[in-house]
């Protein structure tokens, strides 16, 4: 009697353990916010880190512009001596060639320098400077324009205004509102001209870091041993100067 009196406690033991089993709270799905909030921390956690880095690297830039000040110095110097260097630069380059007019030509002739400048902190700006010599279209001895660069391109902020002589100014005006086409000194001059950007991004990215590739070296190399020292003296500060840009 006794083992059959046994039977109900022990049924009735594995019983309650079953229920205890279940009333056990069992680990459900990870709240959503959660993995949120640590990202969230983590990049919060990043800022600092990238602000330091992107500081770290402006003035690394400024340190090797300084250092190639002189190459830079010297390849303007060189350039300048080379009648029409600009000029034909430009209108040899396969994209900007049909954004040039004769008259665009014509100015660029008297252009004697092209410098670039970009900086990432505290915004990714680009600043072009176009220098002239003596010419009959204006009086600016620099002609600048600056861009904020993102994801959609190149905005202006600030340009020049072209200081025209009284003979052209009413012929220049004329040009930029009845010419829609994408001429460089439209482009050059109007800061919502269709176009502007493209041809600032080829300056930028292209033709100030491989201004050698559209010259016509052949006229250098008629020109005798004397020229084609140059040429090599251009390509070695060209090649450095890439190198810094890069």
């Amino acid at each position: 009697e006794e083992e059959v009196d046994q039977e109900p406690d022990h049924q009735e033991c594995q019983e309650k353990q079953e229920e205890d089993h279940q009333a056990q709270p069992r680990p459900g799905p990870t709240s959503p916010r959660l993995p949120l909030e640590e990202l969230q921390a983590l990049l919060l956690s990043l800022e600092p880190v990238n602000s330091q880095a992107a500081r770290a690297y402006a003035r690394l830039k400024q340190k090797l512009k300084q250092r190639h000040k002189p190459q830079l110095d010297c390849r303007r110097s060189i350039i300048q001596g080379i009648p029409g260097f600009w000029a034909k630069t430009f209108v040899n380059h396969p994209q900007l060639s049909s954004m040039i007019s004769d008259q665009d030509e014509d100015m660029l002739s008297s252009m004697i320098d092209l410098e670039v400048e970009e900086r990432k902190h505290p915004s990714h700006c680009c600043k072009i400077m176009l220098f002239f010599g003596n010419n009959p279209y204006f009086w600016n001895e620099v002609i600048t324009k600056e861009y904020l660069i993102n994801i959609t391109g190149y905005r202006v902020f600030n340009s020049t205004v072209v200081q025209w002589y009284q003979e052209y100014k009413r012929e220049a005006c004329s040009h930029r509102h009845h010419n829609s086409s994408p001429k460089f000194f439209n482009c050059s001059t109007d800061h919502n001209f269709t176009g502007s950007d493209r041809i600032t991004e080829i300056i930028c990215k292209d033709l100030w870091l491989n201004l050698l590739n559209y010259y016509k070296r052949t006229k250098l190399l008629e020109e005798g041993a004397e020229r084609t020292g140059t040429t090599q003296i251009l390509n070695g500060i060209q090649w450095s100067i890439r190198i810094y840009l890069n």
